[in-house]
């Protein structure tokens, strides 16, 4: 099975004009499809995450959910093999990239490729 063409991504904030500004900046691309979400309890984020099953999750830093608080809520949802959580310092215009990826490891060299490369041998090209 291929990967998606489409990347879903999931904007996570306060309802603030940065959210809106940073959906706009993204929903340009055709390759991406965008939403947001203003955060209001683990429950409504829960429920927002399992219909829409976003690739990608950005939040603002200092907003109301952590890159923690998202692991911690979705890390064990079945079918889930990677997510990428993406959080935005506005200040410094940096961002800091999570990621969770699952991969099947049932060689010696598969699970040291993984420790040095950080990928699965069969994603090199």
């Amino acid at each position: 099975m291929g990967k998606k063409s489409t990347r879903q991504v999931l904007i996570v904030g306060d309802g603030s004009l940065f959210d809106e500004g940073l959906r706009h900046l993204l929903a340009d691309k055709t390759s991406l499809e965008v939403s947001t979400a203003a955060y209001s309890t683990d429950s409504a984020f829960l429920q927002q995450f399992e219909e829409q099953r976003p690739d990608v999750v950005v939040l603002f830093e200092g907003g109301p959910l952590s890159v923690k608080q998202v692991f911690d809520l979705v890390g064990d949802m079945p079918g889930l093999t990677a997510l990428r959580v993406i959080t935005v310092m506005a200040e410094t215009s940096t961002v800091e990239i999570y990621e969770k990826q699952q991969f099947t490891a049932v060689q010696s060299n598969t699970l040291f490729s993984l420790i040095h490369q950080g990928k699965s041998p069969e994603d090199s090209p």
